[in-house]
């Protein structure tokens, strides 16, 4: 009786019901912080709003206010540490950066707000049933996030699959049918614990495709394991330079000297072919190799650095353009190729509004960074391999990170000092996770002040070296290069998937008529 009276004065009152959700979408975000014991959270809040949108007699804008209000709350937590980077420029600080990241999560929120508006519409045209509304409610919340991860340039944060991060073996779905179609399988996963409530059978019925997809994960790990195909040693170095030190122009020599000497360190006659360095690690930028200078002399003849750079064009003596680069470079400096990072970030590294908003980005210079030419695989004869190069944001996109000949592994540099012991490394460590399972290859991650780590076709992390933490990574790489079905199809199957839930909610699953 309590709890009947409970839920009938919080149907009662809107401005309850969008505080509340404004609440759980607040907790919920706190799910992507890479710790699967917050996943309750995560179900509380979904079931909630599925409820509420199911069982209220809502028009269609309150339904569009309660699922702006929870996804505002977990994009506003979830993203947060956003704000950090304002620290770091000249006319802002972290009070300016909560404020954007306060806007920047309303703005993200509509998809989630449109999505649960259409859902209860399309509900009630088709006159569904519990089942088919929860069919439709996953399909139109994911369908969401995918338009979130591809429209102006896309955004594809904390898309709901990565609830799983913590565990590889959770992750293993997504070289079938990437993060977004892990996304919808765990949509629906968490609303099947109200539909048990309903009739057990639909409970099941939602939890199925997700048993399903895990079961085949833990045959695939258990029974077929790849051999190696050929091994590749690597030296990833994690230099630990503070992001309010790195550009200081008296401490440069320093920082060089510092990744020099970590890259020469001496470990059981360890001779790597490859030495990675973080973005733009070399403190200098690419005009300073124009001079003649070898400043690479010191690596081994069978040896490859690649570094992050600043690389720059000039006409006339007046600078032109300016590239967040990585710099492919040998000791004699024969093999040397840059690549000019494709996908930018907004506002980070360039402002496409400056006529009508008056922010700098935040890396130093007025000058807006350019973005490259579309291909990011170097085939490097040298050592026999090639490679793919990501460079920070770039390895966030599902489907989207190999722009040539596949390679043989997959390499990330980023400096995430930016954003101190927060989420915000975490979740980037977690997309860079979800890249090598989707794609089938391994992936090796040089960060400034971490999370650098070595990962496996499988995503296992081979090593890491944790933030704050300086060093280097030595590993003799397996670089097993068997497709997965999302390297050859992509997020095919995952339209398929949705498209399928749709009709299975428009013509089997709707209400009887009495």
């Amino acid at each position: 009786m309590i709890i009947k009276n409970i839920i009938k004065y919080f149907n009662k009152f809107f401005f309850i019901q969008v505080l509340s959700l404004l609440f759980l979408g607040c907790l919920s975000g706190l799910v992507f912080s890479s710790n699967l014991i917050l996943l309750p959270l995560m179900v509380i809040g979904l079931v909630t709003l599925f409820y509420l949108i199911y069982n209220n007699n809502l028009n269609i804008m309150r339904v569009f206010f309660i699922g702006c209000s929870y996804s505002f709350g977990q994009l506003f937590v979830g993203l947060y540490w956003i704000s950090f980077a304002f620290e770091f420029t000249m006319h802002a600080g972290i009070l300016v950066g909560l404020i954007a990241v306060l806007i920047l999560a309303i703005f993200l929120s509509i998809f989630i707000g449109i999505s649960c508006a259409l859902s209860k519409y399309l509900s009630d045209q088709w006159n569904l049933n519990v089942f088919g509304f929860a069919l439709l409610f996953s399909s139109l919340l994911s369908i969401s996030e995918y338009l979130r991860g591809n429209l102006f340039g896309g955004f594809p944060w904390n898309i709901l699959g990565y609830i799983w991060s913590e565990s590889y073996i959770f992750m293993q779905p997504v070289s079938l049918i990437g993060i977004y179609g892990l996304g919808l399988l765990s949509y629906l996963g968490c609303i099947a614990f109200i539909l048990f409530f309903y009739k057990i059978r639909y409970g099941f019925y939602a939890l199925l495709p997700l048993v399903l997809f895990l079961t085949y994960s833990t045959i695939e790990l258990t029974l077929f394991s790849d051999k190696n195909n050929s091994l590749l040693s690597v030296r990833v170095v994690q230099p630990s330079i503070k992001q309010d030190e790195k550009w200081n122009t008296n401490l440069k020599p320093q920082h060089l000297e510092k990744l020099i000497n970590l890259s020469l360190t001496e470990k059981s006659n360890f001779n790597p072919s490859i030495i990675i360095w973080p973005e733009s690690a070399f403190p200098y930028n690419s005009s300073v190799l124009e001079k003649q200078i070898n400043v690479f002399s010191w690596l081994k003849s069978n040896q490859i650095l690649i570094t992050g750079i600043t690389r720059t064009n000039y006409k006339n003596r007046k600078l032109t353009d300016i590239y967040n680069s990585a710099y492919i470079i040998d000791n004699l400096e024969k093999i040397s190729m840059y690549y000019d990072k494709i996908k930018l970030v907004p506002f980070g590294e360039y402002n496409h509004f400056k006529k009508i908003i008056n922010f700098e980005k935040f890396t130093d210079g007025s000058l807006d960074f350019s973005s490259g030419q579309d291909f990011n695989v170097f085939n490097l004869s040298k050592i026999k391999h090639s490679i793919g190069l990501l460079i920070c944001y770039e390895v966030i996109f599902s489907g989207k990170i190999i722009n040539g000949t596949r390679p043989d592994i997959l390499i990330n540099i980023t400096n995430d000092a930016w954003y101190g012991d927060t989420y915000g490394p975490l979740q980037h460590l977690a997309a860079a996770r979800a890249r090598a399972i989707e794609e089938g290859l391994p992936l090796v991650r040089s960060a400034n002040t971490g999370v650098s780590a070595v990962i496996d076709r499988n995503g296992r992390f081979i090593k890491r070296l944790e933030i704050g933490q300086e060093g280097v990574i030595d590993i003799h790489l397996s670089t097993n290069n068997k497709k997965t079905i999302f390297s050859i199809y992509g997020n095919v199957l995952y339209i398929i998937m949705s498209i399928f839930m749709l009709m299975l909610a428009r013509f089997v699953f709707i209400k009887k008529k009495l």
